[in-house]
């Protein structure tokens, strides 16, 4: 699925692979301006079929913790909606 966020006031891109059921998110960043500064797989976890939750890749990275809970925050809403 093609996955659309903002990040930095700009329209973002990544590819989403859902679990068929509770499991990991796999999150392929898409926008070549992030693929230069960030790992381009991102995992997330799907838990009880309703909770998005991740582990920090790299928890000194505050740029990359923020990218990561924004897209949290999207796919959560995703998970919501269905």
């Amino acid at each position: 699925m093609l996955f659309y966020f903002e990040y930095e006031e700009k329209r973002r891109k990544a590819d989403v692979v859902w679990p068929k059921t509770d499991g990991n998110i796999a999150v392929h960043i898409a926008d070549s301006e992030l693929a230069k500064e960030f790992p381009t797989d991102l995992s997330f976890e799907l838990e009880r079929g309703n909770k998005v939750v991740f582990t920090a890749e790299d928890a000194s990275n505050k740029r990359l913790l923020e990218l990561q809970n924004i897209i949290g925050r999207r796919l959560q809403e995703l998970v919501r909606r269905h």
